[in-house]
């Protein structure tokens, strides 16, 4: 679904359309490999339906439109004969492809609280995203927040995979309750998490782990790779999770890790890790080469900073990582309205190995919402938004 860095080879888009003039495109007359190279190419619904593919204007149902039962063998603008896992292999090579001079857009769909994770609803990011620039991200990322449960874990799942039936990647933050019982920034008692005896903090976890497997599970049975975030900000110690500091947090995220993907064989998912944009942050909670495909650093106010690059870098060079601006926020509340092409610049002058970022979501300020020149932000021939 993502073999090459579109917006756009020209050949690839002539030759589909000499193929579409001829009557060569049918449901079922390419194969798989030629599919996948023409999705891409960025060439979105009219290819989609082309081959029977589900794709839905916003509000509109399956019944309504496209006929078919999605994750059936022509929804999610690719085959299900495609494995997530052969899915999630296409997804990590086009976001290695990413940087100097092509920077994915991300945004968060939805936080915690009560942000809708069905994308078509006037409370999702990327919704007012749309309807604000006129197009929609690369990659959304929706929280599965255990903590408020503000939705059903069905309603979660059914929205990653809107997003995947529209073409966009798939994030997902998880935002475990406390597994002591208390709130989200209360402290954990998280050594009984690790105690050889039964005790309810490590059942209260472990019974966490299993639902949000089960959720996985779900998704990868839809072939659906997903880019994965145990925890949001692992040094940002107003949460519980990294109250007990660098190593601790290390050891809870191997911990999910292995669980997930030894345990319930869950290989369809990118382990993304992010730390606050505090310096040494990100060096310092990493769990290791082995733990980590996707690693980045939040950046909030007008600085739009980034200040372990170099260590990023190395990473990206020697380990074959992803990097990026996890959580971006580019003003202040209080801060005057800002030109969203300031982040490309800030990109090409000071982070060009930056595969992209993923802008915040809660208030419009920290995203093209409620800045200056979005949608021109969004066309600009650099920036990878959905159909480029």
């Amino acid at each position: 679904m993502f073999d090459t860095p579109m917006p756009a080879d020209q050949t690839v888009r002539q030759s589909f359309v000499l193929r579409a003039s001829m009557g060569a495109v049918r449901k079922g007359a390419m194969t798989r490999r030629e599919m996948l190279g023409f999705l891409a190419a960025g060439i979105g619904a009219q290819f989609a339906k082309a081959h029977g593919a589900t794709v839905r204007a916003p509000g509109a149902s399956a019944e309504e439109q496209a006929g078919e039962t999605p994750g059936g063998e022509a929804s999610g603008g690719v085959s299900s004969a495609v494995s997530a896992m052969e899915a999630k292999a296409k997804v990590f090579e086009f976001l290695r492809a990413r940087g100097h001079g092509s920077y994915v857009f991300g945004q968060v769909a939805t936080w915690v609280h009560n942000e809708n994770p069905d994308m078509d609803h006037p409370g999702n990011w990327i919704r007012k995203v749309l309807e604000h620039t006129g197009r929609m991200p690369r990659y959304g990322c929706i929280t599965y927040d255990f903590d408020d449960d503000p939705f059903t874990d069905a309603a979660w799942n059914e929205g990653a995979r809107k997003l995947w039936e529209r073409g966009m990647i798939v994030g997902i933050y998880n935002f475990f309750a406390n597994p002591s019982g208390g709130r989200w920034n209360d402290p954990c008692e998280m050594e009984k998490i690790w105690s050889p005896d039964d005790n309810p903090v490590r059942r209260n976890f472990f019974r966490q782990l299993d639902r949000m497997a089960a959720n996985l599970q779900w998704l990868k049975d839809r072939g659906i790779p997903v880019v994965y975030t145990p925890f949001v900000e692992s040094d940002d110690r107003n949460k519980w999770h990294a109250k007990g500091g660098s190593d601790a947090i290390i050891r809870l995220y191997r911990l999910v890790h292995d669980y997930f993907q030894g345990t319930k064989k869950l290989d369809h998912i990118l382990w993304a890790y992010h730390t606050t944009q505090n310096h040494g942050a990100l060096e310092r909670c990493y769990p290791g080469d082995d733990y980590v495909d996707v690693l980045g650093k939040s950046a909030y106010g007008t600085g739009l900073v980034f200040s372990e690059y170099e260590w990023a870098v190395a990473k990206k060079k020697t380990g074959g990582k992803v990097i990026w601006w996890a959580e971006l926020g580019i003003r202040g509340k209080g801060d005057p309205a800002r030109d969203c092409l300031d982040v490309l610049r800030k990109l090409e002058s000071s982070y060009p190995e930056l595969a992209g970022f993923v802008f915040w979501s809660d208030e419009g300020f920290y995203n093209v919402v409620g800045n200056l020149n979005g949608r021109e932000f969004m066309e600009h021939p650099k920036i990878v938004t959905l159909g480029k």
